[in-house]
Protein backbone atom coordinates (compact mmCIF):
# COMPACT_ATOMS: atom_id res chain seq x y z
CA UNK A 1 0.00 0.00 0.00
CA UNK A 2 3.01 2.50 0.72
CA UNK A 3 4.50 1.84 -2.62
CA UNK A 4 1.42 3.89 -4.99
CA UNK A 5 1.60 6.61 -2.20
CA UNK A 6 5.64 7.08 -3.19
CA UNK A 7 5.02 7.14 -6.34
CA UNK A 8 2.54 9.68 -6.52
CA UNK A 9 4.72 11.91 -4.27
CA UNK A 10 7.68 11.46 -6.86
CA UNK A 11 5.65 12.63 -9.55
CA UNK A 12 4.42 15.44 -8.09
CA UNK A 13 8.13 16.09 -7.52
CA UNK A 14 9.13 15.85 -10.82
CA UNK A 15 6.54 18.34 -12.01
CA UNK A 16 7.00 20.74 -9.60
CA UNK A 17 10.26 20.66 -10.58
CA UNK A 18 9.64 20.75 -14.32
CA UNK A 19 7.29 24.01 -13.36
CA UNK A 20 10.59 25.80 -11.37
CA UNK A 21 13.31 24.88 -13.73
CA UNK A 22 11.78 25.14 -17.10
CA UNK A 23 8.46 26.72 -17.42
CA UNK A 24 8.84 29.73 -14.96
CA UNK A 25 12.27 30.96 -16.26
CA UNK A 26 9.92 31.62 -20.00
CA UNK A 27 7.70 33.65 -18.35
CA UNK A 28 10.75 36.07 -16.61
CA UNK A 29 12.53 36.19 -20.08
CA UNK A 30 9.48 37.77 -22.03
CA UNK A 31 8.59 39.88 -19.47
CA UNK A 32 12.49 41.44 -19.68
CA UNK A 33 12.41 41.30 -23.24
CA UNK A 34 8.74 43.73 -22.91
CA UNK A 35 6.84 46.23 -21.37
CA UNK A 36 5.64 45.20 -17.57
CA UNK A 37 2.26 47.46 -16.93
CA UNK A 38 3.06 49.05 -13.27
CA UNK A 39 0.74 47.23 -10.65
CA UNK A 40 0.12 50.70 -8.98
CA UNK A 41 -0.28 53.81 -11.22
CA UNK A 42 -1.43 55.92 -8.69
CA UNK A 43 1.77 54.83 -6.39
CA UNK A 44 3.81 58.03 -5.14
CA UNK A 45 6.59 56.83 -6.90
CA UNK A 46 4.57 56.93 -10.11
CA UNK A 47 2.94 60.09 -10.10
CA UNK A 48 6.31 61.62 -8.62
CA UNK A 49 8.25 60.41 -12.12
CA UNK A 50 5.11 62.01 -13.96
CA UNK A 51 5.44 65.33 -12.29
CA UNK A 52 9.31 65.12 -12.97
CA UNK A 53 8.35 64.20 -16.66
CA UNK A 54 6.17 67.28 -17.35
CA UNK A 55 8.61 69.85 -15.58
CA UNK A 56 11.57 68.23 -17.42
CA UNK A 57 9.99 68.68 -20.31
CA UNK A 58 8.45 72.28 -19.85
CA UNK A 59 12.20 73.52 -18.32
CA UNK A 60 13.69 72.51 -22.51
CA UNK A 61 9.99 73.33 -24.51
CA UNK A 62 8.59 76.29 -22.21
CA UNK A 63 5.02 75.00 -23.72
CA UNK A 64 3.63 75.34 -19.82
CA UNK A 65 2.26 71.80 -19.58
CA UNK A 66 0.83 71.41 -16.25
CA UNK A 67 1.40 68.03 -14.78
CA UNK A 68 -2.18 66.57 -13.45
CA UNK A 69 -1.74 62.42 -12.99
CA UNK A 70 -0.20 59.28 -14.39
CA UNK A 71 -3.27 57.59 -15.89
CA UNK A 72 -1.53 54.36 -17.02
CA UNK A 73 2.14 53.09 -17.49
CA UNK A 74 4.12 50.34 -17.59
CA UNK A 75 8.11 49.86 -17.25
CA UNK A 76 10.96 47.08 -18.16
CA UNK A 77 14.77 46.30 -17.06
CA UNK A 78 17.26 48.34 -19.81
CA UNK A 79 20.93 47.20 -19.10
CA UNK A 80 22.23 50.94 -19.39
CA UNK A 81 19.54 53.03 -18.37
CA UNK A 82 18.22 50.55 -15.54
CA UNK A 83 14.11 51.21 -15.36
CA UNK A 84 12.35 52.58 -18.17
CA UNK A 85 9.18 53.37 -17.75
CA UNK A 86 6.37 54.30 -20.48
CA UNK A 87 3.70 56.66 -18.77
CA UNK A 88 0.23 58.24 -20.27
CA UNK A 89 -0.13 61.80 -18.33
CA UNK A 90 -3.14 63.44 -18.28
CA UNK A 91 -2.23 67.27 -17.95
CA UNK A 92 -3.15 70.78 -19.55
CA UNK A 93 -1.82 72.08 -22.53
CA UNK A 94 -0.29 75.61 -22.51
CA UNK A 95 -3.66 76.42 -23.52
CA UNK A 96 -5.28 75.25 -20.02
CA UNK A 97 -7.06 72.34 -21.92
CA UNK A 98 -7.12 68.43 -21.30
CA UNK A 99 -4.71 67.03 -22.76
CA UNK A 100 -2.66 63.49 -22.51
CA UNK A 101 1.04 63.23 -23.30
CA UNK A 102 2.68 59.60 -24.04
CA UNK A 103 6.09 59.77 -21.99
CA UNK A 104 9.19 57.55 -22.14
CA UNK A 105 11.82 58.23 -19.40
CA UNK A 106 14.54 56.08 -17.93
CA UNK A 107 15.14 56.13 -14.18
CA UNK A 108 19.44 55.04 -12.84
CA UNK A 109 18.95 54.80 -9.34
CA UNK A 110 22.24 54.05 -8.66
CA UNK A 111 23.09 57.74 -10.07
CA UNK A 112 20.32 59.45 -8.44
CA UNK A 113 19.90 60.36 -12.19
CA UNK A 114 16.56 60.74 -14.56
CA UNK A 115 16.47 61.21 -18.04
CA UNK A 116 13.52 61.88 -20.45
CA UNK A 117 13.35 59.96 -23.70
CA UNK A 118 10.55 61.51 -25.44
CA UNK A 119 7.59 63.58 -24.54
CA UNK A 120 4.50 63.84 -27.04
CA UNK A 121 0.84 64.24 -27.45
CA UNK A 122 -0.99 60.95 -27.30
CA UNK A 123 -2.23 59.30 -30.46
Amino acid sequence: MRRPNLLLAAAAAVVAIYVAVVAMPTAVVSQEQGWVPLPDVDAHLVQELGRWAVAEHDKKANDRVKFNRVVSGEEREDPQLGVKYHFVVDALDGNGRDAKYEVVMAEQVWLERRILISFNPAR
